[in-house]
């Protein structure tokens, strides 16, 4: 959920009442609600992810990418296998 929350930050995507972009607590809280979670420190969070080695960083949002890009492919084809 750290890479979420880091990179929603990043995106500058989601924004607060003021229109301006959300800070990463509050995107951390929005998850927490969203999902019934808890981050515990959501800074400390933060701060693994960028500790982590740079071919992990995003290993878990590559994974999430593939399998939709794997889904469309899918779905492509049995769209195609019907016409």
């Amino acid at each position: 959920m750290g890479e979420f929350a880091v990179s929603f930050e990043l995106s500058g995507q989601f924004l607060n009442e003021e229109g301006t972009p959300a800070s990463y607590i509050h995107i951390a809280h929005a998850l927490e609600e969203a999902f019934n979670f808890t981050f515990g420190n959501a800074y400390k969070s933060k701060e693994r992810v960028f500790k982590r080695k740079p071919f992990n960083l995003t290993k878990a949002l590559n994974y999430l990418q593939n399998l939709i890009i794997r889904e469309s492919r899918n779905k492509k084809m049995k769209k195609d296998a019907f016409t």
